[in-house]
């Protein structure tokens, strides 16, 4: 199945080019890895500028300033790099005054940045490992959810349109068991579909990443007998497959290797326009990763008192099997007053507004209950 990307998103973006002419603003620069939420923007996403400010001044973004340095995960970087500009829009509107710039350097490493407080907050899609904890000593950190999303199993592939992959045939195809297309475990789940012979090229990520330990979890967990390499944030992989650092890294290579495939968060396979598989969950169900069925997967899934949570393997007959969590990590105790308002302004920005922009990113917006208890647990970041 291939992911059509949003077709009003060319539309919008001359509709926000228009606005800073009209508005005389100055240039701007943007990287793939990080967004500087420039705190000159002057557009807004909807509303009057009147209202805006009104409704902004009432939550006390009139009164937020300073810069917020976030890094780690990047299956959450396509959401942060929205979030972040919207939301310095809505401050600068408001009468305040704030930029935030998020890195996408995977999972382990924003764990890593926070623990030593070279950020002020970390995206991670994995809980702070016990061999990590020692890193923040006594530190009181929060995890925010963010949003969910699928992981896709993105593939190039001439002639295949749509592939339907069940959880041992991709534990054997990763693990390099399996190492032709047209193998009687992939014909298996594709009946009436013809699989040309050509050779797999299995694509991993290099580096620590939170994406991995999902995925890996996943087959641990729905290919208990088939699947032998563990879970974590780094597996050893067969000789034979081939690394790519950051989700757009493994993307980048399939779209430039017939026969590939890479597990990668859904955003970045649409970028690419890639075909992405079917995946049968634990109903017997061959789902496409979309946000409705990873969605299907979040509202399943128990939250603990931590506001951790695991919707992989999701017992839900709609559910995307690969459903990846995602969280903002922070300090409870911050440096100063400032830093502390501008955190809780973000984040706050994050679960209420930002939520809205989650599916046409291609993530799955928080069920509201786990929204509410994240929202309620801002209050808990103080300075001192």
């Amino acid at each position: 199945m291939k992911i059509q990307r949003n077709r009003l998103t060319p539309v919008l973006a001359l509709v926000a080019v228009l606005a800073l002419l009209a508005a005389g603003c100055g240039k701007s620069s943007k990287s793939s890895s990080t967004t500087t939420a420039a705190a000159d923007q002057s557009t807004t996403t909807a509303g009057s500028a009147s209202s805006t400010t009104a409704a902004g001044a009432a939550t006390g973004l009139d009164k937020v300033s300073g810069t917020l340095h976030g890094q780690g995960s990047s299956f959450q970087d396509t959401f942060e790099q929205k979030t972040a500009s919207d939301f310095a829009a809505a401050v600068k509107s408001a009468g305040g005054n704030v930029t935030v710039l998020y890195t996408k350097t995977g999972s382990s490493d924003g764990k890593k940045v926070l623990a030593d407080q070279s950020v002020d907050f970390a995206g991670s899609d994995s809980a702070i490992k016990p061999a990590e904890q020692t890193a923040f000593g006594t530190r009181k950190i929060l995890y925010f959810p963010v949003v969910g999303g699928p992981i896709s199993l993105a593939y190039k592939l001439q002639g295949v349109p749509k592939l339907r992959l069940s959880a041992d045939t991709i534990s054997k195809i990763f693990q390099a068991q399996i190492t032709s297309w047209d193998d009687a475990a992939i014909k298996a789940d594709n009946p009436g579909v013809t699989l040309p012979a050509t050779k797999i090229a299995v694509v991993h990520r290099s580096d620590g990443s939170g994406t991995t330990s999902n995925f890996t979890k996943y087959l641990t967990a729905a290919a208990p007998t088939s699947w032998k390499l563990g879970n974590g944030e780094k597996v050893n992989w067969p000789a034979s497959t081939q690394g790519a650092e950051k989700s757009s890294g493994v993307i980048s290579v399939v779209k430039q290797t017939e026969g590939a495939i890479a597990y990668a968060d859904l955003a970045d396979a649409a970028k690419e326009n890639l075909d992405v598989a079917s995946v049968k969950n634990s109903s017997g169900t061959y789902i496409a990763p979309t946000p409705d069925a990873a969605s299907a997967a979040l509202a399943a899934a128990t939250v603990k008192a931590d506001l951790t949570y695991n919707p992989i393997n999701a017992k839900a007959a709609d559910a995307y099997p690969i459903t990846s969590p995602t969280w903002i990590l922070v300090d409870a105790k911050q440096k100063s007053a400032a830093k502390a308002a501008a955190i809780k302004a973000y984040l706050n920005f994050v679960l209420t507004t930002g939520q809205a922009q989650a599916k046409s990113l291609y993530y799955s917006a928080l069920p509201k209950a786990l929204a509410d208890k994240a929202i309620t647990q801002i209050d808990q970041i103080t300075a001192g």
